[in-house]
């Protein structure tokens, strides 16, 4: 690597649980001080990240680790006779709080995402995507603009300010994105969810007549290149889709190509990916607002997770664990998918990152 840094320090530095911009921590420190005056000044907002299996978090966190956990688990690549090494994690994982609220303090809201980085430069798209689309989305709902219309152009403008950043290649490169916008207002919770991609969102219903005692729904649909309406888009933009691999378990792929040479892109849209951006491949996001979220849980995902643990699945996994700390859960879940893949595929293991979040008071409590 260019820094000279090693892949752990690498690791360490991207997905420490806190920002790690010392401007970033002093302004954060600064806004939690008392004014002489004796009244608390605005807190800033804080971008906390998923820690990887193995760190702790350092210093206190803008939410409550009880009612919202993050945790991410690197991926391993096979090395032949010499066993696996462990891969640059190349996804993300973030809760941004407090979030674009109002001075009246009407209500309290939080932007929780996932971001599933691939290619060569997926971690570097990843990084990027986490940190715009959070400071976008809050300057367009800042300057009145509606939730919908705020995380769709934060998609399209992140996705035209990677390509114009000569310093990530993103042609070959991008990352799957699903941003929820979680808001209280009183007793009210409501949410808007836009994604791109197959990373996924799941919101665990209470339901006495399910085993576990929740019933999980889907929030979000994974954007495949076989799904009608998806492939549909790329054949008329020119680009092909190759079925999936019936003997291997491989998924459907774009490519522009007949030949399918390049670039076999596993989803139909994403961030990024600028090659197949002229074969159909989208950066807009699907969008979709739930008015009154009961109680339950959210569960967000990279496909790490997914690609061996269905939706109910997780939901069942997590309510073992819950009345322990979604923290607890949401480390389970990760571990189950690890060993998960290590049953399935050995020596390789894709990146697996999760945020499960409690819906119930409480959530907002800013910890001291």
């Amino acid at each position: 690597m260019a820094s000279g840094k090693s892949n752990e320090d690498f690791r360490r530095r991207r997905l420490s649980l806190v920002d790690q911009d010392p401007a970033n921590l002093a302004q954060a420190a600064a806004a939690m001080q008392v004014s002489p005056a004796g009244t608390s000044k605005p807190k800033a907002r804080r971008l906390s990240v998923s820690p990887e299996m193995g760190q702790k978090s350092v210093v206190p966190v803008s939410f409550n680790p009880e009612l919202c956990g993050t945790y991410s688990c690197h991926g391993i690549e096979p090395m032949g006779a010499t066993g696996a090494k462990a891969k640059i994690n190349q996804d993300r994982g973030c809760v941004v709080t407090p979030f674009a609220e109002p001075e009246d303090g009407s209500y309290v809201q939080a932007l929780f995402c996932v971001y599933d980085g691939h290619g060569a430069s997926g971690d570097k798209a990843s990084e990027f995507t986490m940190r715009k689309v959070a400071d976008l989305v809050e300057q367009k709902l800042t300057a009145g603009i509606k939730e919908p219309e705020a995380l769709r152009t934060a998609f399209l403008e992140t996705d035209a300010l990677l390509k114009a950043d000569r310093t990530i290649d993103a042609e070959l490169s991008g990352t799957t994105a699903v941003a929820m916008l979680l808001r209280q207002t009183g007793s009210k919770r409501e949410a808007w969810l836009a994604w791109v991609g197959d990373s996924r969102a799941v919101w665990a219903q209470p339901q006495p007549t399910e085993k576990s005692g929740y019933k999980a729904q889907n929030l979000t649909e994974d954007q495949k290149p076989d799904t009608p309406a998806e492939m549909a888009r790329i054949k008329k933009a020119g680009g092909f889709v190759s079925p999936p691999e019936e003997e291997w378990g491989g998924p459907a792929r774009v490519w522009i190509d007949a030949e399918m040479t390049l670039p076999g892109l596993a989803m139909a849209r994403s961030i990024g990916d600028h090659l197949v951006k002229t074969v159909g491949v989208i950066a807009e996001p699907e969008v979709v607002h739930f008015d009154n979220l009961a109680s339950g849980f959210i569960v967000i995902a990279s496909d790490g997770v997914w690609e061996f643990i269905d939706s109910q699945q997780a939901v069942d996994l997590i309510a073992k664990f819950i009345s322990k700390g979604s923290t607890e859960a949401v480390t389970k879940l990760i571990e189950t998918a690890a060993a998960k893949w290590r049953q399935e595929e050995g020596d390789y293991r894709d990146d697996i990152t999760a945020i499960c979040i409690q819906i119930c008071d409480g959530l907002f409590a800013t910890l001291e």
